[in-house]
């Protein structure tokens, strides 16, 4: 039997492209991250917790309000008048006080207040720094997926075809069953790949919808310049400079150092609350003392003699050892975070820069000459699958060995809190 119409389907389906329907937004990453920032419903209900602790800064300026005390006298039983308001024949006393903060306890309430705006914006910015990760990662891990679906659509277009040939000839007698059921097993092994690979960018697509708040109908296309991530070099990175950087550009770090200050800035203000509070009076009173319309002024002040807020100064100082440890073994963390992430990016870097890349064109140029092997019936059916297989196998472990050395970057630009290789 002659064999050139499958030769030719092969060829055909190894050449051809995959079409999408729908609405495709096409995104380069900068415009991803743009609209990310802009459009985010995360980041924007996020950002309210930052305008409530500056609120809170703002209560903690002001003044305790002044109080005032009005007494008038109900009923005077000589003259039998109800709310009398004759000086003659009534009584009305009327005090202002007005509670004065000494030790500072203002300005030191308002600095702990001004502390936990900072760690609400560190919380806020290291939303953004995780998120952002989150959609570079999707960003990359949908592109290099898309990459690959037109390897598995080539090749089920191609076997479709040839399983519909053979089962021609089979019928007629040409082909043994082993060859046919073999096509057919292979078939099916590609088609849930396929499957598995389509639920993938359908779980990424849907993040990105979530992260850039598009519209779920929308099909996301990255567009990603190939020299742009060849510029990555994380053998040119410094360990050290790292650390140093991630101990600035780390918001989660930042937020346990504010942490701490804080609870210094409780300390101080325990200390200063066993101080007590000076009180102003002043006092009129129309018709009730030795003279009439007594005016008179008075200070008022706590005596510190059983509670000095010993206990609280107490718990205060524990809570700040407390915190201290806390930086430290997280800053320890950081740092690990920062060297791992660097090794695993140099690993992945160094792989990807030992792959002749050239091999896989070689591969595919290779099949023509495996396919005239084929035809000449020099090889059967299962040595040109197990052929087929492994020009398949390299093509997809190629575009993940890219997408791995990508990630590894990504998760270093997470660990230090920046993106290293941007212009």
């Amino acid at each position: 039997m002659k064999f050139s119409i499958l030769v030719c389907t092969l060829l055909f389906g190894l050449s051809a492209g995959v079409s999408k329907a729908g609405d495709t937004l096409s995104v380069s990453l900068p415009q991803a991250e743009a609209q990310f920032v802009a459009r985010n419903l995360n980041l924007i209900a996020n950002k309210f917790s930052i305008n409530e602790s500056q609120a809170y800064a703002v209560q903690a300026r002001l003044l305790p309000n002044p109080t005032i005390y009005v007494e008038q006298m109900p009923y005077n039983q000589q003259s039998k008048e109800a709310f009398p308001l004759k000086q003659s024949n009534s009584e009305q006393v009327v005090q202002v006080q007005q509670l004065l903060l000494l030790a500072g306890k203002r300005n030191k309430q308002l600095a702990i207040a001004q502390t936990r705006t900072d760690i609400a914006a560190d919380r806020f910015y290291d939303l953004i720094r995780t998120l952002k990760y989150q959609l570079r990662s999707t960003f990359y891990d949908l592109y290099y997926a898309q990459q690959t679906l037109p390897v598995y659509g080539q090749g089920i277009e191609t076997l479709q075809r040839t399983v519909g040939l053979y089962q021609q000839q089979y019928d007629k007698g040409n082909v043994p069953l082993k060859d046919l059921t073999r096509l057919k097993a292979y078939l099916f092994s590609l088609t849930i790949e396929r499957q598995q690979l389509l639920r993938r960018i359908t779980d990424d697509q849907a993040s990105l919808t979530v992260l850039l708040n598009t519209d779920a109908t929308t099909q996301i296309r990255p567009v990603v310049n190939i020299n742009d991530l060849n510029r990555y070099r994380p053998d040119s990175l410094n360990p050290a400079e790292l650390i140093n950087m991630a101990s600035q550009n780390r918001y989660d770090l930042k937020g346990f150092v504010d942490q701490q200050k804080q609870e210094e800035q409780n300390v101080a203000l325990q200390k200063a609350l066993a101080i007590p509070d000076l009180t102003l009076q002043a006092t009129y009173d129309r018709n009730g003392s030795y003279i009439p319309n007594y005016v008179g002024v008075g200070v008022g002040i706590g005596l510190p003699v059983f509670n000095k807020n010993q206990g609280n100064i107490q718990a205060a100082k524990i809570r700040v050892q407390g915190s201290q440890v806390a930086v430290a073994a997280y800053r320890q963390q950081v740092d690990t975070d920062v060297q791992r992430a660097l090794v695993k990016a140099r690993q992945a870097d160094q792989v990807y820069r030992s792959f002749d890349r050239g091999f896989t064109d070689s591969f595919g140029k290779l099949i023509q000459g495996v396919t005239l092997n084929y035809q000449k019936r020099n090889i059967d059916v299962v040595e040109f699958l197990d052929f087929f297989d492994s020009y398949k196998a390299v093509q997809l472990q190629y575009n993940q060995l890219q997408n791995d050395r990508t990630q590894s970057v990504e998760e270093l630009n997470f660990a230090v809190g920046t993106s290293l290789f941007e212009k």
